[in-house]
C-alpha cells in the first residue's frame, strides 16, 4: 500500500503547476481515509516534509457518534513519525478552525495535530486566546470557553483548557474560571483544577433558577482543589 508521501511525490511529478492540490491516506478497510486539500503544496524529498498553503483542510469522516473531524487553516506542514507514514505530526498556522461534528469547534492562531496509526488522535490549539464552543443539537444550548491553550483528545472526547481558562453554559448563565478546566463534550461533564504551585483557586458563578441574569442576585463560590 502506498504511503501518503509516495502519493504526494507521484502527484507532484505528474503536474507542472502545484495548484488545486489534494491527497489521501488509506489506512485500512476498517478505517475511513484521511484526506487533505490546499491551493498549493511542496515536498522536500530529503526530509519528507510536506508544506501546504492556502485554504488547507485535512479531514476524516468517521461513523457516528464521532462523525467527521476536520482542521482548516491558511498553512500546514506535515512530517511522518512512522516509517509507513500512518503516524504523522501536523502544524497548522493562520485562522485555524478545528471542527468535530456534535463535539464542538476550536478556533486559534496555531495548532498541532497528531495522527496515530491512521486516526486523528489529538489536536492542541493555542492563541490569544484559543476558543472553544459546542452547540448541543438536542436543545440548542451553547457551551463556550477560552484559554491560552486547548487540547482536544479525540478518543476520550474531552477538551482541556489550560491557562486563564474560562467556560460557560448560556442556558443557565453559570460560568467557571480556573487555571485548568477539562470538559467532556460527550458526557457534558466539567472539572476545574487549581494550580498546586500557586494560591490560585477554581471560581464558579451560579445564577439561581428563576432570577433575571441581568439584574437578579448571584452567588459565587471559590474552592481550592485538595
Amino acid at each position: 500500500m502506498a504511503t501518503l508521501f509516495t502519493r504526494v511525490l507521484a502527484a507532484a511529478a505528474a503536474i507542472s503547476l502545484l495548484t488545486g492540490a489534494s491527497g489521501s491516506l488509506t489506512v485500512g478497510k476498517d478505517r475511513p481515509p484521511i484526506t487533505w486539500e490546499a491551493n498549493s503544496f511542496s515536498l522536500d524529498t530529503d526530509t519528507h516534509l510536506i508544506h501546504l498553503r492556502g485554504d488547507v483542510k485535512i479531514s476524516q469522516k468517521n461513523p457516528p457518534p464521532q462523525g467527521e473531524i476536520s482542521i482548516e487553516a491558511e498553512e500546514a506542514q506535515a512530517t511522518a513519525t512512522s516509517k509507513d507514514s500512518k503516524s504523522q505530526h501536523w502544524v497548522f498556522t493562520g485562522k485555524v478552525h478545528v471542527r468535530a461534528e456534535s463535539q464542538g469547534d476550536l478556533h486559534s492562531d496555531h495548532a498541532t495535530l497528531e495522527i496515530s496509526n491512521g486516526e486523528l488522535s489529538s489536536a492542541l490549539v493555542a492563541g490569544s486566546p484559543a476558543q472553544f464552543e459546542q452547540t448541543r443539537s438536542s436543545n440548542g444550548r451553547l457551551v463556550r470557553g477560552h484559554a491560552t491553550a486547548i487540547n482536544y483528545d479525540v478518543a476520550s472526547a474531552t477538551v482541556k483548557l489550560t491557562g486563564d481558562a474560562w467556560l460557560t453554559d448560556d442556558h443557565n448563565e453559570n460560568d467557571m474560571k480556573a487555571p485548568s478546566i477539562t470538559y467532556n463534550v460527550r458526557d457534558r461533564q466539567i472539572q476545574g483544577e487549581a494550580d498546586k504551585s500557586s494560591s490560585s483557586h477554581v471560581h464558579m458563578t451560579i445564577v439561581p433558577r428563576g432570577s433575571d441574569p441581568g439584574s437578579g442576585p448571584t452567588s459565587s463560590s471559590a474552592a481550592e482543589k485538595p
